[in-house]
């Protein structure tokens, strides 16, 4: 069950367990000696009674917090790596896997309109094609193809491209310790990307970014023979050279969330969103955790549910994924700003998920929304909607698994292939769902008003059978 050595990221003999990974880790924050016991579980294999795999969100701070440079992360990638092969995945882990009919891609799109299909399969289309110069979409952009209709980036739109096949380049499956098929995917991305003669690629996402500049090339040894740049800084340098004129200084108070990712490239992101939302004219107010600190948007909060004594239970799963995202809104909100500027779309459309599930004022946006805004442009802005869109398919996907098999072996990923199509079963539930949550039965201030209610209760008793868990969890001593 062990790891090629090439896939073994974790640095045993540089590591002597000061335990500053998780001293510093935004989401555990240990006491020294906690953090001590917690890195030497990890060593040792005690996965049943490790905090580190029952709580890691995956957000990699503790690679970046080592002294010692041993890759901390790399060995929670690893025990996630070898449950995953003792006893697969859970069902619910389907709604990340492209080649599954039960993916998110898939069952969200039946809640698109046309404009927004007809622009998905547009990018799909134009990677048949060779170009030298591309935008990449993004997997998780894909959720919202709508914020690629604005001229901003009319010099960009031919070139655009994208598959959810592609899986992220790999990021999705490396975040769960899937990395045998990680490293496949950026050889077959390397394939791809070569054959269409690309010498620029432009990335709407931090994430595949980093896949191309940061992941594979430092953990898998695949590197890329084309420059890799976001599309955040294409739009700051047309800021600055006066291509995008800034009409209307926006004069607002914003909060920043610096998603995970961010934090490869060497952590330009962060300093880019910020020169951005500065010269249109935004104040940021920053967050208790931000920058090389910040915590996960929460959707990487299902991962330990994967794994751990409940993996397998859709409930944790979706509690853990709430309390996790809630963790982060609650921060924001915390700032006294009225607007949450989030540079991933992934994190955009998940941080949308929570704000309507507990009825917050908090708007959230896009950079280049802002962007626009300053521009004197009206964006496409319908997370809101998007966000009841992914709920209806989450709602679905709970309701299939009581009649499934609980658990699945991943199959390779075929980046050639489309997505499969739900069966029409499912293709019916999303609709009703999709129809119901758009409905006055639910869009009433009333009802609103009890969903949220009842969220954060259940929010609320979560956290605190964490709580006690975490210190169950403590209280268990290296042997």
């Amino acid at each position: 069950m062990s790891l090629e050595p090439d896939l073994r990221f974790f640095k045993e003999d540089l590591c002597d367990c000061c335990g500053i990974c998780f001293q510093r880790c935004p989401v555990l924050e240990l006491p020294e000696n906690e953090a001590k016991q917690e890195i030497k579980k990890l060593i040792n294999g005690d996965a049943d009674n490790s905090l580190v795999l029952q709580t890691c969100v995956t957000c990699n701070i503790c690679d970046f917090a080592c002294p010692q440079h041993a890759n901390p992360y790399g060995l929670v990638l690893e025990r996630h790596n070898e449950t995953r092969k003792k006893q697969g995945l859970p069902f619910m882990a389907k709604f990340i896997f492209p080649n599954e009919p039960e993916n998110m891609w898939t069952n969200t799109r039946l809640l698109m309109g046309e404009d927004e299909r007809s622009l998905l399969h547009f990018w799909e289309e134009n990677l048949k094609n060779p170009r030298e110069e591309v935008l990449l979409t993004g997997f998780y952009n894909n959720l919202l193809p709508y914020v690629a209709q604005t001229s901003l980036l009319e010099e960009l739109k031919p070139s655009i491209v994208g598959s959810d096949s592609m899986f992220g380049m790999g990021e999705d499956a490396y975040r769960i310790g899937f990395l045998e098929e990680a490293q496949r995917l950026g050889m077959l991305a390397k394939q791809k990307f070569s054959g269409m003669g690309i010498k620029k690629l432009y990335c709407f996402m931090v994430v595949e970014a980093s896949m191309f500049t940061d992941v594979l090339p430092k953990k898998f040894g695949i590197d890329f023979d084309f420059k890799v740049e976001l599309l955040d800084d294409w739009i700051l340098d047309r800021l600055k050279d006066g291509k995008i004129k800034v009409v209307n200084k926006l004069n607002r108070e914003v909060t920043v969330h610096d998603n995970c990712c961010g934090r490869y490239m060497n952590g330009k992101l962060p300093d880019t969103t910020r020169e951005i939302m500065e010269r249109i004219g935004c104040k940021v107010t920053e967050m208790r955790h931000s920058g090389e600190n910040a915590l996960c948007c929460g959707w990487a909060g299902t991962v330990p549910t994967l794994f751990g004594a409940t993996s397998g239970n859709p409930l944790h799963t979706l509690l853990n994924l709430m309390q996790s995202l809630y963790l982060r809104l609650q921060e924001a909100e915390a700032t006294g700003a009225k607007v949450l500027v989030v540079p991933c779309p992934g994190c955009c459309a998940f941080l949308s998920l929570i704000k309507v599930l507990t009825n917050s004022k908090m708007e959230i946006y896009l950079p280049l929304e802002l962007v626009q805004m300053a521009a004197g442009e009206t964006p496409v802005h319908k997370h809101d909607q998007r966000a009841w869109d992914i709920l209806a398919v989450t709602t679905n996907l709970v309701l299939k698994w009581f009649s499934s098999p609980k658990r699945f072996i991943p199959r390779p990923i075929d980046i050639e292939k489309p997505l499969p199509r739900a069966g029409w079963v499912d293709q019916t539930r999303i609709k009703y769902f999709g129809k119901l949550y758009h409905s006055i039965l639910i869009q009433n201030t009333v009802t609103r008003r009890i969903i949220a209610a009842a969220v954060k209760t259940m929010i609320k008793r979560y956290r605190v059978y964490l709580e006690k868990k975490k210190r169950n969890l403590l209280s268990q001593k290296v042997v």
